[in-house]
């Protein structure tokens, strides 16, 4: 890259930098809602933790009922990633399995892990998909929960199996 390009790029990130998206005028513009952000985060902090763990996560680059394509040891696994932030009624964080929009049906069978995200604790479940048999997945974060999903919190031993 030459000088006059890498000039260029700094002057615009300097600009994207300094820019205000709390003001009225650029919130109309936004396309994405506040659970399209979430849910954004959570597949960024999924990306970090493949990386960080030597995984080579891969988005497919047409429509697939899977979010990644994890290169792993244990092979090529399929992961959808699903995030929450609330806690309900103080107990558990709660996922639904509805695929797309609806709720009603289950995500495919194709998938091989779902990766579940609470960000107010900043814990991961990853759990088979052959082990999800419900629309909605209860995640308990105390140590004293016989949750049946409790072994596949911050359990990532299925990419390496």
């Amino acid at each position: 890259m030459d000088e006059v390009e890498y000039d260029y790029y700094t002057m615009l990130a300097t600009l994207y930098d300094k820019q205000d998206l709390r003001q009225p005028y650029l919130q109309h513009t936004m396309p994405s809602s506040n659970s399209q952000r979430i849910g954004a985060i959570a597949e960024t902090r999924f990306v970090t933790e493949c990386l960080e763990r030597d995984f080579e996560p891969h988005t497919p680059t047409t429509p697939m009922p899977w979010d990644y394509i994890v290169h792993c040891s244990a092979g090529d696994l399929k992961v959808q990633v699903k995030s929450t932030t609330t806690k309900r009624q103080g107990k558990y964080y709660s996922i639904s399995t509805g695929s797309g929009t609806s709720t009603k049906e289950h995500m495919s069978d194709l998938v091989d892990v779902v990766a579940c995200y609470a960000a107010p604790i900043d814990t991961w479940w990853m759990i088979p998909r052959s082990n999800l048999t419900t629309l909605v997945i209860k995640l308990y974060d105390d140590n004293t929960s016989k949750s049946k999903y409790k072994k596949y919190q911050n359990n990532w031993s299925i990419y390496y199996e």
